[in-house]
């Protein structure tokens, strides 16, 4: 496999959150093989992220043959390893493995999903729906979702328990017994806090609380993870197979949440799984329902869940839209997604 060109661009995204998550947001690399063949993937790291790739990454894929694409992500690391261990190296990184992958599996005609298993695809992966207010909630219920995940950093940094409660509590009676809530703090909260608000909804059914701690806090998480009697997810924010080893020996959450445009991409992902099978830690992807980890989920996953898709980001298509049993996996060769040329997405 002989990469001859790599690109990458930041696209205008309307609707995009106003902090750093659009200031180093998400970046579209494309790659094309020798032969012809292209590969798109999303990463992360805005104009920084695009630097990386051009400065370093181009200069260390564009040298040599590699004959998978696992190969390639090794060649990657080792060319970065003085410097991008974390954050903005691995999120360009992300997007190129990405690309790779979906030119790897085009190349042979295969959809990403058939070179991770030989079993046969689900239709339908489980997935649930992220809200941001109780109107979203509520419209989320009314459309059959089978888990709802409800943000509540909109309460502070300190919020009442009693207040949480009341929001979950509600929440529950529409959903009803069976079906699934988790809770997402954004790291907005500390040890105290997240134990205090834990205690009084447990009693309610609630599946995980999900980054109650900023993320570099990791001796929090292993507290909390020990004393909460709810799951404790996370991840969200972490970088490559040594990030998530590391909680994993640490016991600091339950739950990966790795986003596989930030992670360290496809190869990184799939890592990520074979720790957390050797520690007994589920996985449930970031945005797990965009086509770049559906395919994942659906070949590794013994107890698959997807987390809905960003509204925002427009200029991909191949995002599969949900129905009443869940989010639809395409078997398009490579993610089977394309760019949505006539849209504004930037300078390219």
């Amino acid at each position: 496999m002989k990469i001859l060109k790599i690109s990458a661009w930041q696209p205008d995204c309307v609707g995009s959150p106003p902090d750093w998550r659009t200031k180093l947001g998400q970046i579209v690399v494309e790659i094309e093989l020798e032969g012809g063949i292209s590969g798109l993937g999303v990463g992360g790291g805005g104009q920084a992220g695009i630097h990386v790739i051009e400065s370093v990454l181009q200069e260390c894929l564009l040298k040599e043959n590699y004959s998978c694409p696992q190969e390639a992500h090794s060649a990657m690391l080792e060319h970065t390893a003085f410097y991008g261990r974390k954050g903005i190296v691995p999120m360009a990184i992300s997007g190129v493995d990405l690309a790779i992958w979906d030119a790897y599996a085009k190349q042979r005609n295969f959809s990403v999903y058939e070179l991770l298993t030989d079993e046969p695809a689900p239709a339908t992966l489980p997935m649930y729906q992220t809200v941001f207010d109780d109107a979203e909630a509520l419209a989320a219920v009314e459309q059959g979702k089978e888990a709802v995940k409800l943000h509540v950093e909109r309460f502070g940094d300190r919020p009442d328990p009693l207040v949480i409660r009341k929001l979950v509590r509600a929440t529950r009676e529409k959903l009803g017994p069976s079906k699934s809530i988790m809770l997402d703090a954004f790291g907005r909260w500390d040890v105290e806090t997240t134990l205090r608000v834990a205690d009084v909804i447990y009693e309610l059914g609630v599946d995980w609380i999900e980054e109650p701690v900023p993320p570099d806090a990791l001796s929090d998480y292993t507290t909390l993870n020990q004393r909460s009697p709810i799951p404790i997810a996370g991840g969200e924010h972490e970088y490559l197979s040594e990030g998530f080893k590391d909680l994993a020996d640490r016991d600091a959450v339950s739950v990966f949440q790795p986003d596989i445009n930030w992670c360290g991409g496809l190869t990184t992902l799939v890592e990520i799984y074979r720790i957390a099978e050797e520690a007994g830690i589920r996985v449930v992807p970031h945005r797990g329902s965009e086509p770049f980890s559906l395919p994942v989920i659906a070949a590794l996953d013994k107890n698959p869940l997807a987390e809905s898709a960003r509204k925002w980001f427009t200029c991909i298509d191949g995002v599969a839209l949900p129905n009443v049993d869940g989010v639809p996996l395409k078997l398009n060769p490579g993610f089977g997604v394309r760019i949505i040329e006539e849209k504004n997405q930037g300078s390219r």
